[in-house]
């Protein structure tokens, strides 16, 4: 199978953005105003995220926490996220704090590939950053790579970074 890799980085924003930003920023358009921020912003390095060109994507603890926050980003309503804009970055509670770590976590069918921080210091930032607004983002081209999403399970060096 092939993909393309990069890496995938968690931001945390305090500033108030637009609402029109925000949706520009899920439909992958230009955002002017998040780019600045996001270039200024505390981050931590996830690791690194396959996209592949198949239907499914390979399952990995940066995957898992893209995915979550393009979710609760794009449908906040259906998290309670309190606020009448359609799109939002993901107010940083204990309840999402909570989602993200268990997102995190390591699962046994995880691509072994993909580079995943330690855990304990995404729980790290995410205490030092309550209250942000999270995003993610990749500041890196992604590179085209071959993989075979069927391999047996090794959970050696998991999730050095």
């Amino acid at each position: 199978m092939q993909g393309w890799m990069e890496d995938l980085w968690l931001v945390a924003i305090f500033d108030e953005v637009p609402d029109d930003e925000v949706r520009r920023w899920w439909n992958s358009k230009d955002t002017p105003l998040l780019d600045r921020l996001v270039a200024s912003a505390p981050r931590f390095r996830l690791g690194t995220i396959v996209t592949a060109a198949e239907d499914h994507e390979p399952a990995s603890p940066t995957r898992r926490v893209f995915d979550l926050l393009f979710l609760r980003g794009t449908c906040p309503e259906d998290f309670g996220e309190e606020s009448a804009a359609e799109y939002v970055l993901p107010r940083l509670d204990l309840r999402l704090q909570l989602a993200l770590l268990t997102a995190f976590s390591p699962h046994s069918d995880d691509l072994p590939m993909m580079e995943a921080a330690p855990l304990s210091a995404l729980s790290d930032f995410l205490n030092e950053y309550e209250g942000a607004r999270l995003a993610t983002y990749s500041p890196t081209d992604a590179t085209l790579i071959s993989f075979d999403t069927h391999h047996p399970t090794n959970r050696s060096g998991f999730g050095s970074a």
